[in-house]
């Protein structure tokens, strides 16, 4: 498995942005043996027909983990879930970790990877811009991808400190339990995620690597009252300091009816 390199991207009803992803991904040059895995957390659409566009040229594996939505009824959950499912069905030493919805401006995969590879307690982070308005979407719908980096500074700034787009160890991503399965609201994953592999002795490394969020809707302020955040809030607080998780119970699995 040396130099072996897996790419997770999880999807929800995203397909008309994944197809930028895997595009973009395509044009880049990977001096690794790698492998994609894009992971279907909603519904059988056209996501499966996407990926198959990029099999062979991604080396690309297509998981579908909706089966909780196979009944009718469409059901959200943070995508820590496919992300550990993503994770339990790869094999690199390295894992990228992406959103469907993410745009690769240069070679990114290789900028964020490499260091991963030379030190497992980095986590390799890109510069990331946030196309809230559409814009930057329209500009590659409407040009076949092509598009004017020189206008990226049109656009606020991604945290890319959470994982939009990242590069963690495999090994730490264990040592962790992965993403607690625990959290079955809205937000406060992602934070809990990077919080404890700081915890664990990792750090962040900005690289050069560039991408940008595609557009696509937010979650709305205001809603910081709902139950479903508020739980999710509360369980964030209650566990800051433990970084294993997912104890004693098998986590990422396939056939997860949560």
């Amino acid at each position: 498995m040396k130099d072996k390199l897996s790419i997770i991207i999880t999807t929800f009803q995203r397909h008309h942005l994944l197809k930028w992803n895997l595009s973009s991904l395509a044009k880049q040059k990977i001096p690794f043996n790698f492998e994609t895995i894009v992971v279907n957390d909603a519904i059988e659409d056209e996501t499966g027909e996407v990926c198959k566009k990029y099999q062979q040229e991604l080396n690309l594996k297509y998981v579908f983990s909706g089966q909780r939505n196979l009944a009718g009824e469409l059901k959200w959950r943070v995508p820590g879930f496919s992300i550990n499912i993503g994770v339990k069905q790869s094999s690199g030493q390295v894992l990228i970790i992406s959103c469907a919805e993410m745009f690769h401006l240069n070679n990114t995969i290789k900028k964020l990877a490499l260091p991963v590879f030379k030190n497992p307690k980095v986590i390799s982070i890109p510069a990331g811009w946030d196309d809230r308005d559409g814009s930057f979407l329209n500009q590659i719908n409407n040009s076949d991808g092509n598009f004017n980096i020189n206008l990226l500074n049109n656009y606020h700034k991604l945290n890319t400190q959470l994982p939009f787009l990242m590069s963690v160890s495999r090994q730490e991503f264990f040592a962790i339990g992965g993403y607690d399965e625990d959290f079955t609201g809205v937000a406060f994953e992602d934070n809990d995620f990077v919080e404890r592999l700081h915890l664990h002795g990792c750090s962040y490394l900005q690289t050069e690597a560039k991408t940008i969020h595609l557009y696509h809707p937010r979650f709305v302020y205001g809603k910081e009252e709902d139950p479903d955040f508020l739980y999710n809030k509360n369980l964030y607080l209650l566990r800051k300091g433990k970084i294993l998780r997912n104890e004693n119970r098998e986590w990422g699995k396939l056939n997860c009816g949560i």
